[in-house]
């Protein structure tokens, strides 16, 4: 219980740092942890060596089971329903791509095909975490590229849990594996169910408050994770498929102010825990695991966008795809301490799967960032500059159609201007083709697009896109061309109006377009 205080402790003092010099918190977690194993605070039994602690791979595999739960709530399948195709294909290819690099990679270390195999499917897998909050800060859940990666992460930690079921019985021959794969499938069937039927109506009857809500909440959980104890399960797929019961919206929405600060202190605590247990590892482990990382960080980008561009998205948002998914994953670090207590890894080899994970994730929050993908996108093979004709000239330029674009459309199209439309959803490109209706399906922000839309050229351009950063390399694309651009906060109209450009609040214009509606009613009248 001692053990238990100060890792707390720790993991407080390290939130704090991080927050005030402004680092991701996991690696500095991970850093406290090892700093707290040098001072002798935490027992000899805590941490890896010939035999390993119970309590230390309890207070792993506790935390993260909360995390897992955490993370299926945030993977609904509603999210990337009509991205399904490019979700499939590109889930399923990197997946099995960099589990079978993994597995060459540990052989040519030496390692036997058991442990190349855990090592592999460690690396075949992105971090759900991880993702989430990188979308969620940059405001992108709900752009194509998210949807995606959300979608690609579900199928990523589905097939990762079918492959710690496989190998936590592959010793008991194929009766025993299919046996467990019999019984993963009952547990999602009724977490689909109770999903789907049973779980919404619950919850509209009761109408729970805050409280009992997280209670109800935490005791799914307990139950779920009770039911695969009972069916000889991994405890990681009862966590993810209670998490995925209240991933519907808007139940997710809701639940997730409600776990916030849970999501946060066991985050915490197993990271701390995590580099506690660790230890300061030996030069050879740490060459390994920065040898993994690079297959991580270098193979999935441009895989992800290979792949992701060929099923229909554009070029940068395949390179944001495959720039937010190299890392691997906390599924990852439960699949090696299943291994560590089966007795299929030893603390050498979950070490170097561990701080791959760690490495990867700390480097992803740097990664990610929109700079690092623009300036790739300068190196696209398809992108290289040439002279572009284009027949588009005196137009009204609309970038970013969206679900009300065509509510905007049909005013100009009937007072007789020349429209051009510009989108990289391939649903309204098709929608736009049976009108008859004039576009180019690409990246509305791309130079060669604007080159091709004749953006120069244009009488008006309307930049309807979802990122104001995008509505700003226009301006700075098109000069001296009228230019109205969407906006959804303060902040950014303040930063249009800065670029001289005319901003347009999407939540005043719904408010006046309501006003003017009510106006005309009865009840406006009877007041």
């Amino acid at each position: 219980m001692t053990e238990i205080a100060f890792l707390l402790a720790i993991a407080s003092f390290a939130y704090a740092i991080a927050r005030i010099l402004r680092l991701p918190e996991i690696p500095v977690f991970i850093a406290a942890g090892m700093s707290l194993s040098l001072t002798g605070i935490v027992p000899k039994e805590f941490g890896l060596g010939n035999s390993v602690s119970e309590g230390a791979t309890d207070v792993l595999e506790f935390g993260l089971i909360f995390l897992v739960f955490a993370s299926g709530i945030e993977l609904s399948p509603q999210r990337f329903k009509k991205f399904g195709n490019v979700v499939i294909w590109t889930a399923f290819i990197q997946f099995f791509s960099a589990l079978t690099i993994g597995i060459l990679s540990a052989k040519w270390f030496g390692m036997n095909w058991l442990e190349s195999t855990y090592l592999g499917a460690g690396l075949a897998a992105s971090s759900t975490l991880i993702v989430i909050r990188q979308l969620r800060s940059r405001k992108a859940m709900v752009e194509p590229f998210g949807r995606v990666v959300t979608g690609v992460v579900l199928l990523q930690d589905v097939l990762l849990v079918i492959m710690i079921v496989i190998l936590s019985r592959i010793n008991d021959g194929n009766l025993a594996i299919l046996s467990g794969l019999g019984s993963t499938c009952f547990i999602g069937t009724l977490a689909w169910v109770l999903q789907k039927f049973i779980m919404p109506g619950f919850i509209g009857r009761l109408k729970p408050d805050e409280e009992n809500l997280l209670l109800w909440l935490v005791a799914l959980l307990l139950c779920f994770v009770s039911l695969t104890k009972l069916l000889n399960l991994p405890l990681i797929s009862g966590a993810f498929a209670a998490g995925f019961i209240f991933s519907a919206f808007p139940l997710n929405g809701l639940l997730r102010g409600q776990i916030t600060s849970l999501v946060a202190f066991f985050q915490s605590m197993f990271f701390v825990a995590l580099g506690a247990m660790l230890g300061i590892p030996g030069p050879e482990i740490w060459l390994q695991s920065l040898g993994y990382s690079a297959v991580a960080i270098f193979i999935t980008p441009p895989l992800v966008a290979l792949v992701t561009e060929w099923r229909g998205l554009t070029a940068r948002s395949g390179i944001e795809a495959g720039l937010l998914l190299a890392q691997t994953s906390e599924y990852s670090l439960l699949l090696g301490l299943s291994g560590l207590a089966l007795g299929h890894l030893n603390s050498d080899i979950f070490s170097i799967l561990a701080l791959t994970t760690i490495i990867t994730m700390s480097i992803t929050s740097y990664l990610s960032k929109e700079e690092i993908a623009t300036f790739l996108l300068g190196y696209h093979p398809l992108k290289r500059k040439k002279k572009i004709d284009t027949k588009y000239e005196d137009h009204i330029l609309i970038l970013g159609f969206g679900s009300a674009g065509m509510w905007l459309l049909k005013p100009l199209l009937s007072q007789g201007f020349q429209v051009l439309v510009v989108d990289d959803d391939a649903i309204v490109c098709n929608e736009l083709n049976k009108r008859a209706i004039d576009y180019i399906r690409g990246d509305g922000s791309d130079p060669m697009i604007l080159e091709k839309a004749g953006a120069k050229r244009a009488k008006l351009i309307i930049a309807s896109m979802r990122r104001t950063s995008d509505s700003l390399k226009v301006i700075r694309s098109a000069k001296n061309i009228p230019i109205i651009a969407r906006v959804f906060e303060i902040e950014e109209a303040n930063q249009i109006k800065k670029a001289g450009v005319i901003p347009v609040m999407s939540s005043q214009a719904a408010a006046d377009q309501f006003m003017k509606w009510f106006e005309t009613t009865p009840f406006h009248n009877e007041r």
